[in-house]
């Protein structure tokens, strides 16, 4: 389906796009709030500073999508592939990745409030300067090599879990992920 014709569709109170295939697509600025995309493909799309406000994006295939800036409150990203995606500066806030894949994926300076990772995997991703209050990170199938410098708001709980589990170097920063997230040796 051509960038056109969702536009157009959206337009007309349509919602479902299940399973479409938008690889590629340019999507900056645009507001599809409540946008059913569960199982779509997205790869390489730029959804920079697009408004996608409690859109269901359950299972979709978003490999190095741009998302800079993007309002993504109450997005359900559950089972996607979020490999290499850029999420700077979005508003994640309450969205929810149970199970994604994030690996690579760049949340540089992302409102992550209330976000739920619960059995995610962060093999090298960048949460530097995010903003974790109330964040959810728990039973994560990964979480090596990522960058956690200058977080915000991580509750100490959350912090002692992932001490347990996280190792590496982030591959971009080469910092030390335990001293990142300011783990006790």
């Amino acid at each position: 389906m051509e960038v056109a014709q969702l536009l157009e569709l959206y337009g007309q109170g349509h919602r479902n796009f299940a399973n479409i295939d938008l690889s590629n697509a340019e999507l900056r600025n645009v507001s599809l709030t409540g946008i059913d995309l569960r199982g779509a493909t997205l790869n390489k799309a730029d959804l920079s500073s697009a408004n996608l406000i409690e859109a269901d994006l359950t299972g979709a295939n978003l490999v190095d999508c741009n998302l800079r800036g993007a309002l993504l409150r109450d997005v359900n990203f559950s089972d996607a592939d979020l490999s290499w995606a850029n999420f700077t500066w979005s508003n994640s806030s309450n969205s929810k990745f149970i199970r994604a894949n994030l690996s690579v994926t760049n949340f540089s300076g992302a409102n992550l409030i209330e976000a739920d990772f619960t059995g995610a995997i962060l093999k090298g991703s960048n949460l530097r300067g995010t903003n974790l209050r109330g964040a959810i990170l728990q039973n994560l199938r990964a979480c090596e090599d990522t960058e956690f410098t200058g977080v915000r708001n991580l509750d100490n709980q959350t912090r002692s879990y992932l001490c347990t589990i996280v190792c590496g170097m982030h591959p971009f920063t080469k910092n030390d992920s335990r001293q990142t997230l300011e783990c006790p040796y």
